[in-house]
C-alpha cells in the first residue's frame, strides 16, 4: 500500500512539474511575441525580404536614375577647381541643406529683408540667396553680375516702375526676383518650361544644377527660384533644392511636377 501512495505522489509531481514547465514556457513565449512586437514597431522591421537588383537592373531602373555630369558637355569651370560649373552649382545647393536656412518671411519679428553686402546671415535665406550662395561656390559672384548688368541696361529691369529706384542698389537688386528673372533670361541658355517625366528626351533635358523658377500660389507671377538636385525620386523625377514660405527653410522635395514652372535655365551661357 505504502509503495503504491508513494507512487502517485511521484506521479502527481510529475503531472506538477510538467504543468509548471508548460506554465512557464508559455510565459516565455508571450514575453518573446511582446518583445518583438515592440522592435516591429519601434524600428519598423519587416519581415518582407529586402530587394536588392543586380548591377544591371541598378542602371535600368528608372528609380536608380543617375547622371554622369561629366558626361554633359559640360567644360566651363570658372573657379579651377576640377568640377564643371554645373554641378559645382548643384553641390553649391545641396550643401545649403545641413544646416536648413530659415525663410525670412516666416520669422516673427520684423524683418526688413535689406543687408548692407547683399547676402543676410546664412542661417536666413529667400529663395533668391539660396541660387546666389550655390553660384557663389562655383565662383560666380551673382551680386556683381547682376549689378553690372543693370548698371548696362537699367531700362531692361523694373527698378522705377516698382520700386522707384533712379540707380542700382546691389545689396538688394539682385535678391529681388523680378531681376533675378530678367537676368537670367538675358544671361543664361533658355529652355523648355513643360515637364513630362512620361517622355525619355523631356526627362533627360532636366540637368542637375538647372535654375528653375516657380508660380508658386499660382497668381500669374514667379515667386520662387530653385536649383535641380541630382537625387531623384524613384519614378526618376530630379528633386528641387529651393527656400519658400512653404515649409518655411530650405528644402529638397519632389515638386517639379506639383508646381508652376515659369522658368528653365542653365548659367552660363557658353556663347
Amino acid at each position: 500500500m505504502l509503495n503504491q501512495i508513494n507512487t502517485l505522489d511521484r506521479g502527481k509531481v510529475e503531472e506538477d512539474r510538467r504543468r509548471f514547465n508548460i506554465k512557464h514556457f508559455l510565459i516565455i513565449i508571450l514575453v518573446l511575441v511582446i518583445a518583438l512586437a515592440v522592435v516591429i514597431s519601434i524600428r519598423g522591421f519587416t519581415f518582407k525580404k529586402e530587394y536588392e537588383p543586380s548591377t544591371y537592373l541598378a542602371s535600368a531602373l528608372p528609380r536608380f536614375r543617375l547622371i554622369d555630369m561629366n558626361s554633359l558637355g559640360i567644360t566651363s569651370d570658372v573657379d579651377n577647381d576640377g568640377i564643371n560649373d554645373q554641378e559645382d552649382i548643384m553641390l553649391g545647393a545641396k550643401s545649403q541643406l545641413v544646416p536648413a536656412a530659415k525663410n525670412i518671411f516666416t520669422l516673427e519679428e520684423e524683418e526688413l529683408n535689406y543687408y548692407a553686402g547683399g547676402d543676410p546671415p546664412a542661417e536666413i535665406a529667400i529663395s533668391t540667396d539660396i541660387i546666389a550662395r550655390a553660384m557663389l561656390d562655383a565662383g560666380y559672384v551673382l551680386m556683381d553680375l547682376v549689378y553690372e548688368d543693370i548698371a548696362s541696361n537699367f531700362n531692361q529691369y523694373p527698378l522705377r516702375e516698382i520700386w522707384g529706384q533712379t540707380v542700382c542698389d546691389p545689396n538688394i537688386d539682385y535678391r529681388r526676383i523680378q531681376n533675378f528673372e530678367i537676368f537670367f533670361m538675358r544671361n543664361a541658355i533658355s529652355l523648355s518650361t513643360v515637364f513630362n517625366p512620361l517622355s525619355e528626351e523631356n526627362l533627360n533635358s532636366w540637368y542637375p544644377g538647372d535654375i528653375i523658377l516657380f508660380d508658386m500660389d499660382l497668381d500669374g507671377f514667379t515667386d520662387c527660384a530653385a536649383i535641380l538636385s541630382g537625387s531623384t525620386t524613384r519614378e526618376g523625377i530630379p528633386k528641387v533644392i529651393y527656400n519658400y514660405i512653404e515649409p518655411g527653410y530650405t528644402v529638397e522635395a519632389d515638386i517639379l511636377k506639383e508646381k508652376e514652372i515659369t522658368g528653365h535655365y542653365r548659367f552660363p551661357d557658353p556663347k
